[in-house]
């Protein structure tokens, strides 16, 4: 029974098949297109900056759902912030973001309360802040330096951050020290405290890092859509824990990888276009991510129950 729970099975038999879904893509008209891919681009690069800061916090052991209210508060943030320049704008964004991911990361080690109920309370909180500053109203730029960061021709500029990011956190997680003690701590959070290491810091560290990457990430996608508004970011979480468990991640920590996690970004991301070019409603759209991640998340528990304590 163990066998079912080795890496081997997991990436043969577990992960979802992107190559053929990009054969079967093949068939559907216009998915090879210029324009199509960097529609695909622009899609995925806000949601996957996200998605880098949610591994490294499931890396860790931990789960955040306040993600989508972190980046609509980033990009109302950002286009608030632009007459100060549009350094201030990024940094306030990323700033805030990085506030509301340390005081996710305070509820959860300090308080000991569980990663799920912290980071409800935050997304809630960040979201109701949102909107009662805005009047529930969008924020609209007419900044051409600004607005300029949501273009980029063939390829976009978010996607370029994306790659950048993606680059750093792969960096920090397998060359770097710290990387090795928060896989260690997502493994066993006793044994790492035992060992010597910083756990309630290291944690709050991974917190502070996804909620400034979900900062920055609202920042890209206010400047491509030319408002920062208050109701973004709403399936965001989903989207983001089913890529990181797509990419090797899991919830009991310990596990997964950023480049995993962008194949698994990738992957939604395909299959989501393909269904906007095939016509399928948006409703049906959330289905079926709701579904996939329901069948991660079940697949999930139950490869905890036949690996070996």
């Amino acid at each position: 029974m163990n066998a079912l729970a080795s890496p081997i099975f997991i990436r043969l038999f577990v992960k979802p098949p992107l190559v053929p879904l990009l054969i079967v893509a093949t068939f559907v008209n216009g998915f090879w297109s210029v324009g199509n891919l960097r529609t695909l681009a622009e899609a995925v690069s806000t949601d996957g900056i996200v998605v880098v800061g949610m591994t490294i916090v499931m890396i860790a052991g931990g789960f955040d759902l306040s993600v989508g209210a972190v980046m609509a508060m980033g990009g109302v943030a950002a286009v608030v912030l632009l007459p100060y320049g549009i350094v201030v704008s990024a940094v306030g964004a990323a700033v805030l973001g990085g506030v509301s991911g340390t005081l996710s990361g305070l509820l959860v080690t300090r308080l000991r309360i569980n990663p799920f109920i912290a980071t409800l309370a935050m997304m809630v909180m960040v979201r109701g802040a949102v909107l009662a500053y805005t009047d529930t109203r969008p924020v609209v730029s007419l900044d051409d330096t600004f607005l300029a960061l949501g273009g980029g021709y063939p390829v976009p500029y978010a996607f370029m951050a994306l790659i950048a990011v993606i680059a750093l956190a792969y960096l920090l997680l397998n060359t770097r020290p710290w990387g090795r003690h928060v896989y260690a701590v997502g493994a066993d959070e006793r044994a790492a405290a035992m060992s010597g290491l910083r756990v309630q810091l290291l944690k709050t560290q991974c917190y502070v890092i996804s909620g400034s990457l979900s900062g920055i990430a609202g920042l890209l996608l206010a400047a491509r859509l030319g408002t920062g508004s208050p109701i973004i970011g709403e399936s965001t979480p989903l989207t983001a824990a089913a890529a990181a468990l797509i990419g090797g991640a899991s919830l009991r920590g310990g596990e997964g990888s950023v480049a995993g996690a962008f194949v698994g970004l990738l992957f939604i991301g395909c299959l989501v276009n393909v269904m906007n070019i095939l016509g399928v409603p948006s409703y049906y759209q959330r289905m079926t991510i709701g579904g996939l991640l329901f069948a991660l998340v079940v697949t999930d528990g139950m490869l905890m129950r036949l690996r070996p304590r």
